[in-house]
């Protein structure tokens, strides 16, 4: 009963951290890179991360509402202000695209399509850093499996929202990969 009030209140008891997580990243992100229009993209880019993994940990969806103008923006921001590293996002984006979409492939349902727009989406916005990022997310995702598996909660049939740790190889991306600035 206290979950569904608060799921009609706009709150949601299994996201409860998403609000304080999206603070902490976007605050520890203008610490990292200073004060500036980029420093406020990247934290922006932060929160918008956490949006993606709540809403995929509550409702299993990565909507496109989010991911797709997210990286549209990205292109379009390095277009104006940032062409000297347009083609390397450019690249980047596509290629996490592709090869998330042949793993979508053979994983037969192990990956969602919007798994696969949240690795275009990342390859946009962070350039080459996305493999590093990609690999975090994907080691973070496996071994969250196996504790699963482990703990009794699921079996090798189970599924898990993999959105969470795809968001979280980029959000630390963000800080330990550098990737090409947005502005």
């Amino acid at each position: 009963m206290e979950a569904e009030q608060a799921t009609r209140l706009g709150r949601d008891a299994r996201t409860w951290w998403a609000g304080p997580l999206a603070v902490a990243l976007a605050v520890a992100t203008f610490v990292h890179l200073g004060h500036g229009a980029d420093a406020a993209l990247f934290a922006a880019t932060q929160i918008v991360l956490v949006a993606l993994a709540a809403t995929d940990f509550a409702e299993r969806r990565l909507p496109n509402v989010i991911t797709i103008p997210t990286a549209v923006a990205a292109l379009l921001l390095r277009v104006a202000f940032e062409r000297s590293h347009l083609v390397e996002v450019a690249l980047a984006g596509v290629i996490a695209f592709a090869a998330f979409f042949v793993l979508a492939l053979l994983a037969r349902g192990g990956l969602g399509m919007g798994d696969v727009k949240l690795a275009a989406m990342l390859g946009f916005l962070l350039g080459w850093p996305v493999a590093g990022a990609l690999a975090l997310g994907v080691i973070a995702g496996g071994i969250a499996g196996v504790v699963l598996i482990l703990s009794s909660r699921a079996t090798l049939r189970s599924s898990i929202a993999y959105g969470p740790y795809l968001a979280l190889g980029g959000a630390i991306a963000i800080f330990a990969l550098h990737p090409p600035p947005l502005v």
